[in-house]
C-alpha cells in the first residue's frame, strides 16, 4: 500500500479579485489618515501589510515596520506587529519569519488575556508550518501539542483547537499510523460539530477519514465519509477544498475498479486546482491519475503523467519527490526498462532518510541485480521487527503495572481531597457574600453622600451666592467679589467630588461614555492619557458597570498620584461575557517583591473588586520601568 502525502496548512487566505483587493487597500489607507492615535494607525498599518503579504513581501514589510515604529510605546502592539511581520516573510524567507515570530512571543507572553493567547497560538502554529517545510515533523508535532493547541484552549478558541487536532492527525496519516490519525480527526470533528458544523474545514476532516478508510480497504466507511464531506462542500462549487475531495473520490472509485467514475472525479478536481493555481492539488490529482492508469495496465500513460509531475516541478517537498521517484522506478521495471528503473530507485534512495534507506535497500539491490542479470537477496528487516515487538510487549507490561498503581493512588487522593474542596467552596461562598454586602453598602453610601452634597450642601451654597450677589448690587465691594469667587470655586469642587462619588455619565450615557469622560478628566499637560474602547456592550448589570468604573478610576488614580508618569494608556474591551481592562504607564513602577509600595496604591480595593467578580488580575512592573496591569472580568449575572 502506497501512502498519500498531504501538505499541512494551518492558515488559509481568502482570495478575491484584484478590484476587491484594491478597494480594501484604499479603504485601509483612508482609515489610517483618519485615525487620531498612533496605536490606531499601527493596527491599520499591520492589516494593510497583511493584505500586501500575498503579492509583495517588501511592501508588506515596509507597512508593518512603520506600524511597529508608531506602536513603540506599547509592548503588546509591538508583539502584534512582529506577528504580522513573520506572516509577511513566511512564504519567502523562513529564517526571517522565525526571528519575527520569536520576537512576537517575547512581547505577547507577558499578557495573560484572551487576545494575547490567541495570537500566541497562531504564532506557534506558523512556526510549526515552517518546521514541516523543513521536514522536521518531530518539531512540528511538538509545537502543536505543547504550544499551539494549549494556547488556543486558554483563549477559548474552540475552532483553532479543532484545527490543531487536524494538523496533528495529518503526519500520523502520512506515516500510516492510522489509529492515531483517526483519533485526532474525530477530536477535531466533534469540536466542529458543536461550533461550526458547516465549516469547509470540517469537510476536509471527513475527506481525510475517507482517505484512511480507502487505504484500509474499508470502502463503505469511506463512502459515508465522502458523502458527509460533499454535503458541506456542495454549497460552494468553487471551494478551495474541492480538489482534495475529488482526489480522494478518485481513489475510492479506483479501489472499486470503476475506472470511468475515477477518471471523471480526477478531471473535475484538476479543473478547479488549475483555476485556483494550486500546485499542490495539481500534483496530488496527477499522481492519482498515474496510479489509475497503472491500475488499468496502461503503463506508458502512467509513466508520462509521472514524468510530467517530476519535470514540471510539481513535487516540491522531499516526501512528494520520494513518492514520484518510487512510482517511476516501479513503472519502468514493469515495462522492462531495468536501467531506467535502477536510476529512479537510486535517486529515491538518495532523497530518503536512514529509515527510508533501510526500507528500500532490498528494492535497489533487486533492480541492480536484474539489470546486471545477477540475483542478490538480503534479509535485514525481519530480525529488527521481531526484536522491536518484544521490546514493545515488555514495556507495555511495565506500563500497565504502573498505570494500575497510579489509578489506585489517584482514587485515594480523590476521596481525601473531596472533603477539603467542599470546605474551601463553603468558605469562598461566605467571602463572596461578605464582599457583595460591603460593595453594595459602599456604593449606597457613596450615592447617598453624593446626593446630599449635590442637593443639600450644593443648594445651600448656591443660595448663599445668590444672596451675596444681590447684596453686592446694593453695596459694591471688592472684598465681596473675592468672597463670591471663592464661593464659586467651592461649589465647583463640591460638584467634582459628588461626580466622582457617583458619576452622572455612567447613569446617563452608559459605561463607555463614563470611562471616556474619566480618562479625559485625567488628561493634563503633565500626563497624557490615551484610551481605546472596543466592543463594549450596553445592558450589563448596573452593579458590574459600577465595579468596572471604580476599578479603572482607582487604576488612573494610582497613575496620577504615584507613578510620576508622562503617558498612560487605557484599553477596555468586551468579548462575549468577558470584560478586559489593560492599563500601561511609563512611570517609575515599583518593586512587587517588597510589598511596601503596593499597600499604598489602592491595590487592595482593586483586588477585592476583581475577586468579587471572580476575575483575574496580573501586574507587570519593575522599578524605573513603568507598570502594566491586565484584568479579566466575567460580566454575566452570576458575577
Amino acid at each position: 500500500m502506497k501512502k498519500t502525502c498531504l501538505l499541512t496548512i494551518f492558515l488559509f487566505s481568502t482570495l478575491g479579485t484584484y478590484a476587491q483587493f484594491g478597494s480594501l487597500v484604499d479603504s485601509l489607507l483612508r482609515s489610517i489618515q483618519a485615525a487620531r492615535t498612533d496605536t490606531a494607525k499601527a493596527i491599520l498599518l499591520y492589516e494593510l501589510g497583511d493584505q500586501w503579504s500575498v503579492s509583495d513581501t517588501g511592501r508588506a514589510a515596509a507597512y508593518i515596520r512603520e506600524g511597529l515604529r508608531r506602536s513603540g510605546k506599547f509592548p503588546f502592539y509591538q508583539g502584534v506587529g512582529f506577528f504580522y511581520l513573520g506572516r509577511a516573510y513566511m512564504d519567502t524567507d523562513g529564517n526571517k519569519a522565525i526571528i519575527a515570530f520569536d520576537k512576537a512571543l517575547d512581547y505577547l507572553h507577558k499578557y495573560q488575556t484572551t487576545e494575547s493567547y490567541r495570537l500566541q497560538s497562531r504564532t506557534w502554529a506558523n512556526k510549526a508550518v515552517i518546521a514541516q517545510r523543513n521536514n522536521d515533523n518531530k518539531q512540528y508535532l511538538d509545537i502543536f501539542l505543547n504550544h499551539a493547541i494549549p494556547l488556543a484552549a486558554k483563549a477559548r478558541d474552540s475552532i483553532r483547537v479543532a484545527e490543531g487536532y487536524t494538523n496533528i492527525a495529518l503526519p500520523f496519516m502520512n506515516y500510516e499510523e492510522y489509529d492515531k490519525a483517526i483519533f485526532y480527526f474525530h477530536k477535531s470533528i466533534e469540536i466542529f460539530r458543536r461550533h461550526a458544523p458547516l465549516d469547509p474545514r470540517q469537510a476536509d476532516n471527513f475527506t481525510n477519514l475517507a482517505n484512511i478508510y480507502i487505504h484500509r480497504q474499508m470502502l463503505p466507511e469511506a463512502k459515508t465519509s465522502l458523502d458527509s464531506a460533499f454535503a458541506i462542500l456542495e454549497k460552494d462549487p468553487h471551494s478551495l477544498y474541492f480538489p482534495y475531495y475529488y482526489t480522494t473520490e478518485g481513489m475510492y472509485y479506483r479501489a472499486k475498479e470503476d475506472w470511468k467514475k475515477a477518471e471523471n472525479s480526477l478531471e473535475k478536481g484538476l479543473v478547479i486546482a488549475e483555476k485556483i493555481k494550486s500546485r499542490f492539488d495539481i500534483r496530488s490529482l496527477l499522481f492519482q491519475q498515474a496510479k489509475l492508469y497503472n491500475s488499468k495496465h496502461d503503463l506508458l500513460a502512467s509513466r508520462n503523467v509521472l514524468l510530467k509531475i517530476y519535470n514540471e516541478g510539481y513535487a516540491e517537498i522531499d516526501s512528494d519527490k520520494r513518492n514520484i521517484l518510487q512510482e517511476l522506478a516501479f513503472v519502468e521495471a514493469e515495462l522492462g526498462n531495468m536501467g531506467a528503473a535502477y536510476r529512479w530507485q537510486t535517486m529515491y534512495s538518495e532523497l530518503s532518510d536512514s529509515f527510508y534507506k533501510k526500507q528500500s535497500s532490498l528494492q535497489i539491490a533487486d533492480l541492480e541485480g536484474r539489470y546486471n542479470y545477477v540475483q542478490k537477496e538480503k534479509e535485514l528487516l525481519k530480525a529488527n521487527n521481531k526484536e522491536r515487538k518484544q521490546r514493545m510487549i515488555m514495556w507495555g507490561s511495565i506500563g500497565g503495572m504502573l498505570l494500575t498503581g497510579g489509578l489506585f493512588y489517584y482514587l485515594f487522593r480523590l476521596r481525601k481531597d473531596k472533603a477539603e474542596q467542599e470546605l474551601v467552596y463553603v468558605k469562598q461562598q461566605q467571602q463572596i457574600a461578605v464582599a457583595q454586602a460591603l460593595l453594595e453598602g459602599e456604593e449606597k453610601e457613596r450615592t447617598r453622600l453624593a446626593r446630599d452634597l449635590h442637593d443639600g450642601l450644593g443648594g445651600m451654597l448656591a443660595g448663599v451666592k445668590i444672596n451675596l450677589t444681590s447684596a453686592l448690587q446694593d453695596t459694591p465691594s471688592a472684598e465681596m467679589n473675592r468672597v463670591i469667587s471663592q464661593l464659586d470655586n467651592s461649589v465647583t469642587e463640591l460638584r467634582r467630588i459628588a461626580r466622582n462619588m457617583m458619576p452622572e455619565a455612567l447613569l446617563r450615557s452608559g459605561l463607555e461614555s463614563a470611562l471616556a469622560e474619566l480618562c479625559q478628566s485625567c488628561h493634563t499637560d503633565r500626563l497624557h492619557v490615551y484610551s481605546s474602547f472596543l466592543n463594549i456592550k450596553a445592558g450589563m448589570p448596573k452593579q458590574i458597570e459600577i465595579i468596572i468604573y471604580r476599578i479603572v478610576q482607582e487604576l488612573l488614580a494610582n497613575v496620577v498620584r504615584h507613578a510620576e508618569a508622562t503617558e498612560a494608556f487605557v484599553q477596555c474591551s468586551q468579548d462575549g461575557n468577558t470584560f478586559y481592562i489593560t492599563t500601561e504607564d511609563n512611570g517609575k513602577g515599583f518593586d512587587q517583591a517588597s510589598g511596601k509600595s503596593s499597600k499604598g496604591l489602592g491595590l487592595g480595593n482593586i483586588r477585592s473588586r476583581v475577586e468579587f467578580l471572580k476575575g483575574k488580575l496580573d501586574i507587570y512592573t519593575k522599578a524605573g520601568k513603568g507598570t502594566i496591569v491586565n484584568i479579566e472580568l466575567p460580566t454575566d449575572e452570576r458575577a
